[in-house]
């Protein structure tokens, strides 16, 4: 097998591929039954493998073949966690990270609250 290397700042070449060519302007709506559960990134990396081998399957076996040897070297995890740092960023609480129905940062006062005095203590 390949020994893959750092590409564009991914693990390796096929992670980079496979994220820029099936996730990369990924819907998190699509993903959000899965992402509002809290997954981790392995178990929504199993779900992009799974999702990517199904887009791969055809009448081709030789072509088929190719294909899933070659994603066999992707770091799913990486890319997944990807796709809930993104989900959390643009729908989440920036203090709790639950899931906002309404927009902005925060989902209570509260949060914001804490959220700016943890911000103003110095860390160390």
């Amino acid at each position: 097998m390949a020994e893959w290397t750092k590409y564009n700042g991914w693990t390796n070449y096929p992670t980079w591929r496979i994220s820029l060519e099936i996730f990369d302007d990924i819907d998190t709506d699509y993903w959000e039954d899965l992402l509002v559960d809290n997954p981790t990134a392995y178990e929504l990396g199993e779900h992009f493998r799974d999702y990517t081998e199904e887009l791969l399957d055809t009448s081709n076996d030789l072509a088929e073949s190719y294909a899933l040897a070659f994603i066999d070297s992707v770091n799913w995890s990486e890319i997944a966690q990807g796709t809930i740092d993104t989900y959390r960023e643009n729908y989440c609480c920036d203090n709790c990270n639950e899931r906002l129905e309404d927009g902005g940062d925060f989902c209570s006062d509260k949060c914001k609250t804490e959220y700016n005095m943890l911000a103003d203590h110095d860390k160390g």
